[in-house]
């Protein structure tokens, strides 16, 4: 700016030597503008890229060079069309559905070059009065101490496979996130809690929390421990767990990690037999690679719950003890070949993905198959703009019990 400064008068003088003052304005009004460009240009050009454990639009407070507020965002409006039959013929007996499934803002705070707050306030369903509700999906103070080590403490996101942290629509190819990473990795799952992440050299970077644990008698049979989240509300803090995740950077366009939460998720509740321990146990592996216009991921996900058997009983329904998951998906962006350089993309994708949430249970209890699922998508994203997407994709959905019933998507999603 300064360097600019220096050099107006030099170029006005020049300009009257050589222009008229109708040249002499334009010269100016392009310093201004580049004056003011560098004055705000963190503002007016903000990069969306995932950093720190979070994706393109929760990282956004990062960017601040000094104390202010950051704000962003993203939406997504879903429609549901199911068919009439199930595999077996029967009715499905399931009602299409269109909800304006979430609605996000991000609210930040900057208070020095090493403390800050970052928060996410989601409104789902559209309206408070017909189902929907208004809940913080994280927020936490974070002090930045160095590259390997830096502290959070709040309410955070477990590090479990891909989806969990970095949950905006836009960034995954699906009118719907994957199923895996829905019942095996109950995302969006948020806990409160303290921990620490950062980079170890240059090839890999690490987070790792205590955090609140679940209750178990929340436990579903078809989704796993996705109801036994306590979402940092009023949450029973008789068990906590340890939660961490290790990811290796040196591969250009890639990543390539490990994750895992342990703790008990009794939360002190209790039977004929004593206190109910319930021991939960949730692993992922998971993959990522971007290669010109190609996009690929994996995750392999388990999870185990001991004392299955008790906690069936507190529950009220058959709880595995054993459930296991895995998903690859592929897109291509076709744009590229048509129209180098250009913003927009359109990507046809696959995504296969299989996941049992029963597939081991206590002794005594039955299996069902219906839980043991296939699901096939294909589909097209188009972005007009890297920000914004439309879907459209249709699922084939496949389990033991031939009751599978298949589905027709469409999404509007923005960020910003």
């Amino acid at each position: 700016m300064l360097t600019l400064l220096f050099l107006l008068p030099s170029a006005i003088l020049f300009g009257q030597e050589a222009d008229s003052p109708k040249e002499i304005r334009r010269q100016i009004d392009i310093l201004v503008d580049e004056i003011e460009r560098l004055k705000l240009g963190e503002v007016a050009e903000p990069a969306y890229e995932p950093q720190r454990g979070l994706g393109p639009a929760a990282a956004k407070v990062y960017q601040l060079k000094k104390t202010g507020v950051s704000v962003a965002g993203y939406g997504e409006v879903v429609y549901e069309n199911y068919a009439e039959k199930r595999d077996d013929n029967a009715a499905a007996n399931k009602p299409d559905k269109i909800d304006y499934l979430r609605n996000v803002v991000y609210f930040g705070f900057r208070y020095n070059d090493w403390i800050l707050f970052n928060s996410e306030i989601e409104f789902e369903h559209g309206s408070t009065g017909k189902g929907g509700e208004v809940s913080i999906e994280f927020g936490y103070i974070e002090l930045m101490f160095s590259r390997p080590f830096n502290l959070r403490a709040g309410m955070v996101l477990p590090p479990l496979g891909i989806i969990n942290e970095k949950h905006e629509p836009s960034t995954f190819f699906g009118s719907l996130r994957p199923q895996v990473e829905r019942s095996i990795i109950p995302s969006t799952w948020r806990t409160n809690g303290v921990g620490a992440y950062g980079e170890l050299g240059s090839l890999f970077n690490y987070r790792a929390y205590i955090v609140e644990g679940f209750n178990a008698k929340n436990f579903s049979d078809a989704d796993g421990v996705r109801g036994g989240r306590q979402s940092g509300a009023s949450a029973r803090a008789e068990n906590f767990g340890l939660t961490g995740r290790l990811e290796f950077t040196g591969i250009p366009g890639g990543i390539l990690g490990a994750s895992f939460y342990r703790g008990n998720s009794g939360q002190g509740q209790t039977d004929s037999l004593g206190t109910i321990d319930a021991a939960t146990t949730l692993w992922s592996v998971h993959a990522e690679y971007a290669w010109k216009s190609l996009e690929l991921r994996a995750v392999v996900a388990g999870a185990t719950v001991d004392q299955a058997g008790r906690v069936s009983a507190l529950a009220g329904k058959t709880i595995g003890s054993e459930m296991n998951g895995w998903y690859v998906v592929a897109g291509l962006d076709l744009v590229p070949f048509f129209s180098p350089g250009s913003e927009q993309s359109f990507s046809p994708f696959v995504q296969y993905e299989s996941l049992n949430t029963h597939a081991g249970v206590a002794t005594g209890f039955t299996a069902n198959k219906a839980f043991d699922r296939n699901i096939l998508t294909i589909g097209v994203s188009y972005k007009p703009h890297p920000n914004v997407a439309f879907k459209v994709d249709y699922q084939d959905v496949k389990n033991g019990a031939g009751t599978g019933i298949n589905q027709w998507n469409a999404a509007v999603n923005y960020l910003y």
